[in-house]
């Protein structure tokens, strides 16, 4: 698990070279969480974009629970909105390649922001896989503000395992694989410094099992 957090460790400071990122941690009653972002235009006019999220999760108990996730989409933007998206995850044991869509809103005063992928993934057995990150951080002056965040991960069976077996899943899944579910809610300082409380929920399978973290975050803005 010592090589996974040296990747991860990598990961963020080859972001950091290439652009600005949020870096978090968070300390809860089951785990400390190390999370980071990036979200970045590749060209002048913003047709290119990138995205890069990296985790790492300590377990306070069981080092065997420790956990690693690096995903990556390089879109392709067909207008202000949407556009074309490719890249992978790897989650500590394989590389998994996605094929999919990307969703992008900003609204006027570029404090509320939505991005999604929902993406197809390109091995076996195939998947959906949709990702999603919701960020309202509202002024209330030149130097404080709300911070509030919500990111979401399911992935949805697509491909039968056996020919009888059932779509359970909205008529059209196979099976819920998991889902995950961070939200954080804070105070944001100058746009450097964010902090609050937070949650961190996962669940797996088809009602197979559920993880709950609760804790407190410190988040700061690299440049």
């Amino acid at each position: 698990m010592r090589n996974y957090f040296f990747v991860f460790i990598f990961t963020m400071a080859t972001q950091y070279t290439f652009a600005q990122i949020p870096f978090e941690v968070m300390v809860g009653n089951k785990q400390t969480q190390y999370f980071g972002y990036i979200q970045k235009d590749l060209d002048s006019i913003g047709r290119w974009s990138a995205f890069s999220q990296s985790i790492f999760a300590i377990n306070h108990k069981d080092s065997t629970l420790n956990s690693i996730s690096v995903d990556g989409q390089l879109t392709y933007m067909l207008n202000n909105w949407l556009g074309v998206a490719a890249g992978g995850a790897f989650d500590g044991n394989r590389f998994t390649p996605t094929l999919g869509l990307s969703f992008t809103y900003i609204n006027k005063k570029r404090d509320f922001v939505i991005t999604a992928f929902p993406t197809a993934q390109l091995v076996k057995p195939i998947a959906l896989d949709l990702f999603a990150l919701i960020n309202y951080s509202p002024h209330f002056n030149t130097k404080w503000g709300l911070f509030s965040q919500f990111i979401l991960g399911t992935n949805l069976g697509l491909q039968k395992d056996y020919p009888n077996q059932k779509r359970e899943v909205l008529n059209f899944f196979t099976r819920h694989n998991s889902s995950t579910q961070l939200l954080r809610i804070g105070l944001n300082y100058k746009q450097k410094f964010q902090f609050g409380v937070g949650a961190d929920l996962a669940q797996f399978g088809m009602n197979e099992g559920t993880f709950e973290n609760f804790g407190i975050f410190l988040r700061y803005q690299l440049e």
